[in-house]
């Protein structure tokens, strides 16, 4: 009876247990929702709730839904406001890892993916950050009641990019937000866009556009009841203090003051007496700059922005000639910046691998440009060698940077952005090497002062011919679907419904392919060293090279204040220095008249001519006493045929009579990009391909060239087996399908060259063809691409790029020569001239010496207004000046004979063999 009533109390205990355990299970779901709406608890308290609670549900094997991932989510933003990054992150992916597990769970997935890239930003680490946001966009697309989370990743990948000083970048990722943000519209989320957006103009320099965009975004913030509106005002502020309008400027910073000290924002005050003194700086006011920087001071914290009011302050001492005051303070900016550097000496400057990884590059740069400069004005005024060297140091560590922020950016306008911007360390470093007597150095800032991105170009392209063919593969469906989405995206309106979706996708894809290409870095260093090889020739190789070839070279530099000219030789270096007005002035009319053979005709415009085109004859080439012959010339900005410099002044004396030349985007580009052999041996002498249309579609709207098929054939001619296109087989379908298979292409057509907003386009007989169109590889053999079409070399140019031509779009494509004109040339002259060019060739000699000829044979037999410069010297040939490449025939005509002999005699001797066999 006992045993019984102890089992009974078992049963019985057992039994209430239970209904507590249920009690307390079925408690659980209510418990969060009361421990979600509770924003009394401290993050302590909060993450040890959500943690107890996270137990609770496991202990109680409650169901994984979607109470589960937000519970997760919760327990991370507790964590997270403890600054416990590392674990808050854990959670974050957990309730991503737990939402895909349930098909009402997925719509939770864009808040994860935003808190953890959030996180992440606060831990530092903006890769990380940055992938987060972009799967936070991906599954916003697919979830659009999710749009929240797209919209606020879009305002952090803005704020990334802008970080990174890729602005392009941040303001077409805030674009996208801000269109889909105006289809519903919700002005807590448009007026930190608008913000962004404002900050990306700021920094492009387009002040009138983000002034407006400024005025907006306080409005809608206002509308939203955002209470502290001093960021909105700072930035105003500082447009339209850079819009020069002072008065205005004032009254906003004194807004943005005022509004941070109501929030108690210490830090964001000093923002504002920074800008408030950069204003009175600019106003060349030093002492009240001073003023308002050392109280900017006495309450900033952020370490960047400390570092920034040091380079501020610095710049008043530098203005006011007290230069060891100013270069101690740059040296309390760098020691600012996070990046492991502790050297007080003002000699000492930052490794440049240990400013590779710093947030703010920008800031790194602006320190040691300013400072670079403050050395050389410290040096001017004391008659300092050493200080010149001190400067030719730190200008050496600027460069490096730039090379550094280069590689961060993807955007091209991104990059000619900091081209602009660095321009005048470049010539400032030029300058010092010139006071120095130090022309090897100035010759290494000439270089990388030019055609960087078509350098980068040519790097990835011979990159790529690195990889194996998976990984060559797998790069062409990224870079496929890169296009094909900016072509449908193209094909939208941007009012569309579709238009913010596609242009998601689109930046997803080149996300995509950007992971790739850096995955890249690290598991191929063949293909690391040839993307970043950021090496210029040296100036030894670059003179074995001119000894090897008898050869000169010419480069310089047009500058906001000086025009610096080098000529290097075989054995020896000029540097010299003029006032680029001068240069400027004669330009100009060089130019036009060039341009327009009718106004040239004229008497009195040619004796301008013959004036100015001495003038620049006595700048670029006089004082530079090059011997006769060849020379290479490596020009800032748009080609001038130096062929057209007249040694008097008075009647026609052309360099051409001296001297065969040649042009090169830079010196490292034109040792690099070095002719190519054939892949297979072949029987033909040379590979040739003409294309002469003759006539035009008509939506085309371009005039016939007559005479350009009988051109085309006679150079044709001097060919084994040449391909020629003309009339309507000159097709760009022909072209594409043929041209990879030739080494000498000649296009006898027209081209336009000199939009600012289009690529350049080549003209067939049944459409046109833009260069992007051809595809990188898909000119493997070519030699030799003659352009004998109208203004082929001109185009847009970019400050510290040179011309966006078509001749420079071939370059980019590992084409080693090209054959250009420089304006609107005569048809029957170019036809002539060509003509000339390709006989000179087919005797065997280098490209500029052919040309120099074929010109020389044209004035010979020219009379009257063809003498002209307008109708010979506007075509060029830009690159490699080697001979081409051929199969010599004899050779193979003696190998050929080999193998008939060695057949034959192995076939007599076999004969032979079997007659005594016989025998």
């Amino acid at each position: 009876m006992r045993a019984k009533s102890w089992l009974w109390v078992l049963i019985v205990s057992h039994a209430l247990v239970s209904v507590k355990a249920h009690a307390q299970c079925s408690s659980v779901r209510d418990d969060f929702l009361r421990f979600r709406s509770n924003t009394a608890l401290t993050p302590l308290q909060g993450s040890q709730y959500a943690l107890a609670l996270r137990k609770r549900w496991q202990d109680c094997r409650l169901p994984t839904d979607s109470s589960l991932v937000r519970l997760t989510i919760l327990t991370g933003d507790y964590l997270r406001k403890q600054a416990n990054y590392k674990v808050a992150n854990q959670y974050y992916q957990q309730a991503i890892q737990l939402a895909n597990l349930n098909a009402t769970s997925q719509k939770l997935i864009p808040q994860a993916n935003y808190l953890l890239g959030t996180t992440y930003l606060f831990d530092n680490n903006p890769a990380q950050a940055k992938a987060a946001f972009l799967k936070a966009l991906e599954y916003s697309v697919r979830h659009t009641d999710t749009r929240k989370w797209g919209v606020l990743s879009y305002i952090n990948l803005a704020y990334l990019s802008y970080s990174q000083g890729d602005y392009q970048q941040a303001l077409a990722y805030v674009e996208t937000g801000i269109d889909i943000t105006r289809k519903q519209p919700d002005e807590a989320l448009l007026a930190p866009l608008l913000r962004e957006k404002t900050n990306a103009l700021y920094a492009l320099g387009r002040y009138t556009e983000g002034a407006a965009t400024a005025l907006e975004m306080i409005r809608v913030a206002q509308q939203a009841h955002i209470t502290n509106l001093g960021q909105y005002y700072l930035i105003l502020a500082d447009i339209q203090s850079r819009l020069n309008q002072p008065a205005a400027a004032i009254r906003a910073y004194q807004m943005a003051a005022s509004h941070y000290r109501s929030a108690n924002d210490s830090s964001q005050e000093a923002f504002v007496l920074t800008n408030l003194g950069f204003l009175f700086y600019m106003q060349k006011a030093y002492q009240q700059a001073i003023k308002q920087y050392q109280q900017a001071l006495a309450i900033q914290k952020n370490r960047y922005s400390r570092a920034r009011l040091f380079d501020n302050l610095a710049a008043c001492w530098w203005q006011t000639g007290e230069f060891d005051k100013a270069l101690q303070t740059y040296q309390q900016g760098l020691l600012a910046i996070p990046i492991g550097f502790n050297k007080r000496e003002i000699n000492q400057n930052p490794a440049p691998q240990s400013i590779r990884n710093a947030l703010r590059k920008e800031f790194l740069l602006t320190l040691i440009q300013d400072k670079a400069d403050t050395w050389l004005d410290y040096a001017k005024a004391t008659n300092n060698q050493n200080r010149l060297q001190q400067a030719l140091s730190t200008y050496e560590v600027a460069d490096q940077m730039i090379d550094f922020m280069r590689w961060d950016h993807t955007g091209q306008q991104s990059k000619l952005y900091w081209r602009q911007k660095t321009r005048s360390m470049y010539e400032r470093a030029i300058e010092t090497c010139y006071l120095l007597n130090d022309a090897k150095q100035a010759f290494h800032f000439l270089e990388k002062s030019r055609a960087v991105l078509l350098a980068d170009k040519l790097n990835e392209l011979g990159a790529r011919q690195q990889l194996s063919p998976q990984l060559a593969a797998q790069e062409q469906r990224l870079r496929e679907a890169v296009t094909n989405h900016q072509n449908k995206l193209a094909d939208l309106s941007p009012d569309s419904s579709q238009y913010a979706q596609v242009q998601a996708e689109f930046l997803a894809r080149q996300d995509s392919l950007d992971t790739f290409l850096k995955e890249l870095e690290s598991s191929n260093p063949t293909y690391y060293r040839y993307k970043y090889d950021n090496q210029t020739v040296s100036f030894t190789d670059l003179q074995q090279s001119l000894k090897k070839q008898e050869s000169s070279f010419v480069t310089y530099f047009v500058g906001d204040s000086s025009l610096y000219v080098m000529g290097i030789t075989a054995d020896k270096a000029m540097l010299r220095k003029y006032a680029v007005g001068d240069y400027k002035q004669a330009l100009r009319p060089f130019a036009q008249l060039l341009g327009n053979p009718d106004q040239l005709s004229k008497r009195t415009k040619f004796n301008t001519f013959l004036s100015v085109s001495n003038q620049l004859y006595r700048l670029l080439l006089a004082p530079l006493a090059l011997p006769q012959g060849r020379i290479a010339v490596a020009p800032d900005g748009f080609f001038i045929p130096f062929d057209a410099l007249s040694r008097s002044a008075n009647q026609p004396d052309y360099a051409l009579n001296d001297y065969a030349f040649s042009y090169a985007y830079s010196a490292t580009l034109l040792l690099k990009n070095k002719p190519k052999g054939n892949r297979l041996p072949s029987f033909r002498p040379i590979d040739f391909m003409g294309v002469a249309p003759v006539e035009f579609a008509p939506a085309s709207g371009q005039v016939m060239l007559s005479g350009s098929d009988v051109a085309l054939r006679s150079i044709a001619n001097r060919f084994t087996s040449p391909t020629v296109l003309t009339h309507t087989a000159a097709t760009r379908q022909a072209f594409q399908r043929d041209v990879a298979n030739h080494s000498i292409i000649l296009l006898f057509t027209h081209a336009n060259a000199d939009s600012t907003d289009q690529e350049p386009v080549l003209y067939f007989a049944d459409s046109t063809l833009q260069l992007s169109e051809l595809g990188d590889g898909a000119l493997p053999n070519a030699q030799l691409v003659a352009l004998a079409a109208c203004k082929t070399g001109i185009g847009t140019y970019q400050i510290g790029e040179g011309v966006f031509s078509l001749a420079r779009g071939f370059s980019a494509l590992g084409v080693p020569s090209i054959l250009t004109t420089l304006w609107n040339v005569q048809n029957q002259a170019t036809y002539q001239l060509t003509d000339f060019f390709y006989q000179y060739l087919d005797q065997g000699l280098p490209k500029d010496l052919a040309l120099q000829r074929a010109k020389q044979d044209w004035l010979k037999k020219a009379d009257g207004a063809n003498q002209l410069p307008n109708y010979w010297a506007g075509l060029i040939i830009v690159g490699s000046t080697e001979p081409l490449a051929r199969t010599t025939p004899t050779v193979w005509g003696l190998i050929l004979m080999l193998v008939i002999i060695t057949g034959t005699g192995g076939w007599w001797l076999l004969n032979r063999q079997r007659s005594r066999l016989k025998s």
